[in-house]
């Protein structure tokens, strides 16, 4: 396990090394909340951090219903049973079993490993809600229900795997042969693209992802990146 800081925002790693499944942890005023849970072993860190600044954790978000983020939250319910977890409305469907696209969108198949047991859901949220001091961007492509989560006091956007930085910085659906993994879980390209291009206009100073390391200053990029991903539309 990784445990890295960058202002107000904690990344927990696990295995950094081979296939990195990240956690991350804000520091707010009062209390903490914690975004994705893909294994029960970031519970125990993440316990510690509550010990150590004093501070209660207030809610468990999700940025989609793969199983390398939410996975973990059977036990991490066992160990903080009173804080509620949310994810998008559009996903908790998933979560659900079920798999049936929606009216508009893109009828391409929706890939990726789901857990096996059962993820109780506390609240679900869509574009636009807030969750404490987050704002909730709605970012599908790589799930029809991804969200963003964004900190506008430190322009921190957390967005689950519409990027990866691990293999190289690029927009879900784009394959990095040294982690090809989140462009094979991809639901529909040309969506992710269009969810790049309005993350990237958050202006962010801090681009945290669910595979790899946080990047600092990222719009360059990111701009690299979406445009790499717009070439590649439709091939």
């Amino acid at each position: 396990m990784k445990i890295r800081q960058f202002n107000n925002l904690y990344q927990i790693t696990f295995l950094p090394n081979i296939f990195p499944i990240n956690c991350f942890v804000l520091e707010q005023k009062e209390n903490l909340i914690c975004i994705d849970m893909g294994t029960g072993k970031f519970v125990n860190e993440i316990k510690q951090m509550t010990d150590q600044t004093g501070k209660p954790l207030s809610k468990l978000i999700l940025t989609h219903a793969h199983g390398d983020h939410v996975s973990g939250v059977p036990y991490f319910k066992e160990v903080f049973p009173d804080v509620p977890v949310g994810i998008s409305r559009r996903d908790n469907y998933l979560l659900k079993k079920d798999f049936r696209l929606r009216a508009g969108e893109p009828e391409k198949p929706i890939k990726g490993g789901f857990p096996k047991s059962d993820i109780l859901i506390d609240f679900t949220f869509e574009e636009g809600d807030k969750v404490d001091t987050l704002e909730v961007i709605l970012s599908p492509g790589h799930m029809p229900g991804s969200v963003s989560f964004f900190e506008p006091e430190h322009q921190i956007l957390i967005v689950g795997d519409a990027f990866q930085t691990k293999g190289g910085v690029a927009v879900s659906g784009v394959l990095k042969w040294l982690f090809p993994f989140p462009k094979a879980a991809t639901w529909d390209k040309e969506t992710a693209v269009k969810s790049a291009v309005k993350l990237l206009a958050c202006n962010p100073k801090l681009l945290a992802v669910g595979h790899g390391n946080v990047l600092v200053n990222p719009e360059e990029q990111m701009r690299k990146a979406i445009k790499k991903a717009e070439a590649g539309v439709g091939k």
